[in-house]
């Protein structure tokens, strides 16, 4: 479905009834990378998928934003369509980090908060040099059009979990990520990547809805995130899914399901501190 909005034409999806869960999702992908977790997913819930500003069949008029301020606007603007007061809010990876910034600047939005493979922007002596690489990805694109760089980003050690999935899978993922272009990968990786985020460190801690921080196993740089979020907040807790790194939701859906059911069904309030659960 498409949302108009004064400078973006929204590209989304809803399915399910009972409680919002909205999905967002990571860098390359769009909405629909979330349909298999859907798929494992209990009834009781409407999933709501937007593609992201700068990817899927999400577009934007010329000159317009593609940062976190714009894509929470997009989301409160699609919130307000579908009637959607408090939502529980999961993101993976630069959906995560969008996450975290929803949380910090709009927390009334939120019943419960979900990342995966996320922080809340890095360290200043860090955000530089991540800017600068992330010109240097965007110059690439841009030089060498979308087919190479896909070819380029799956390729990553980040990502080699998803190689376990099988051949079949993988060209799946190879699929969705063609499906972007090149000059919305060039405007994400410019407004929206880690080195320009505004760190949330010192903010993140007004964020009371319950918080689950998921990291891989595997991924151990995001491990060390996890822990940090959860102990950042007041009511925030950490998993971490064995044999997984980086996308854990796609490279073990099901152990990824049940954290999630779990995360869902917990009341407000349950989960204090940062516990430290291993799923297997």
């Amino acid at each position: 479905m498409i949302l108009e909005g004064a400078d973006v034409r929204l590209n989304y999806f809803v399915t399910g009834e009972g409680a919002p869960v909205t999905l967002l999702h990571g860098f390359t992908q769009s909405g629909r990378s979330w349909r298999e977790v859907i798929a494992t997913m209990p009834a009781g819930y409407q999933w709501v998928a937007p593609d992201l500003r700068g990817h899927g069949q999400t577009r934007i008029r010329a000159g317009a934003p593609c940062s976190m301020d714009a894509c929470l606007s997009d989301l409160e603007m699609l919130w307000d369509h579908l009637g959607v007061e408090r939502t529980h809010l999961i993101g993976y990876s630069m959906g995560g980090r969008l996450a975290v910034h929803v949380a910090v600047h709009r927390p009334e939005r939120l019943r419960s908060l979900l990342t995966i493979g996320a922080h809340a922007g890095l360290d200043e002596e860090a955000r530089e040099g991540r800017r600068l690489g992330d010109e240097a990805l965007a110059q690439r694109i841009e030089q060498d059009g979308l087919e190479a760089f896909v070819n380029y980003w799956s390729s990553l050690p980040l990502f080699a979990g998803l190689e376990r999935r099988g051949p079949s899978f993988v060209a799946q993922i190879r699929a969705e990520r063609m499906g972007n272009t090149v000059a919305g990968l060039a405007a994400s990786l410019r407004g929206m990547g880690a080195g320009v985020m505004e760190p949330l460190w010192s903010d993140i801690g007004r964020v009371d809805v319950p918080c689950t921080f998921v990291a891989g196993q595997l991924d151990h740089g995001y491990v060390a995130s996890a822990r940090r979020l959860a102990a950042s907040v007041p009511n925030g807790r950490v998993e971490i899914v064995l044999r997984a790194g980086h996308a854990v939701h796609q490279e073990r859906p099901d152990a990824f399901a049940r954290v999630l059911a779990g995360h869902l069904a917990a009341p407000a309030g349950t989960s204090s501190g940062a516990s430290n659960i291993t799923s297997a």
